[in-house]
């Protein structure tokens, strides 16, 4: 009898030992993370250079609007924000003469300014205009990826629909203002001519 009860008393220790084996305890613990809103920009040039901008009646040449746009797309400009409601300002300053003094024409009548403006866009979205001053609303977030080997990233560069053909122009309020004249009958004075065109993104708050 002593043997038959100690083979049941170490069959329950067994099976004790069984489920014991079989329970598993789990915690999970939840994370949360934020990404803020930013805006960014970056190209692959500072400095863009033009050949004489006039034709031989010392006149602005018809497509040095489209010559600047083009330079300005070879620059591979590459801008981000993240979120909706982000701004953006893109504002040129007139190719005006080194050494000038103030904004109307020089003696002679010939003038030492050059009006152009440009519209810009990235993977077919609007962005803003230099033909209208104060910055643009996007509705959508812009430049998801990174790829400079993609035109799509860029910010394209085209002629403004408005106001976009180089003019000869004078009496602007400041070198980005779009209050510049048209003076389509003026030639230029001779000489180096620099300008500059800039790009500000605000983040959406």
């Amino acid at each position: 009898m002593k043997r038959i009860i100690l083979a049941a008393s170490t069959a329950v220790v067994f099976a004790a030992t069984a489920g014991a084996a079989s329970a598993a305890e789990t915690a999970t613990i939840n994370i949360n993370a934020e990404v803020a809103s930013k805006c960014g920009i970056s190209a692959s040039s500072s400095l863009i250079s033009l050949e004489d901008i006039t034709g031989t009646d010392a006149k602005v040449r018809s497509n040095v609007t489209e010559e600047i746009a083009s330079k300005l797309n070879q620059a591979k400009v590459i801008p981000f924000c993240n979120k909706a409601g982000s701004q953006v300002k893109v504002e040129r300053a007139v190719l005006s003469l080194v050494g000038f003094s103030g904004t109307s024409t020089t003696t002679g009548g010939y003038a030492q300014h050059v009006r152009y403006n440009l519209d810009t866009s990235i993977n077919g979205l609007p962005l803003d205009t230099t033909s209208v001053a104060g910055a643009s609303t996007v509705g959508v977030p812009f430049g998801g990826h990174t790829s400079a080997g993609d035109a799509n990233t860029h910010i394209k560069f085209v002629k403004a629909a408005s106001q976009g053909d180089a003019v000869a122009s004078s009496n602007g309020t400041s070198p980005v203002a779009t209050n510049w004249s048209s003076l389509t009958d003026r030639r230029l004075i001779a000489g180096n001519y620099t300008g500059y065109v800039t790009i500000e993104l605000t983040p959406a708050s």
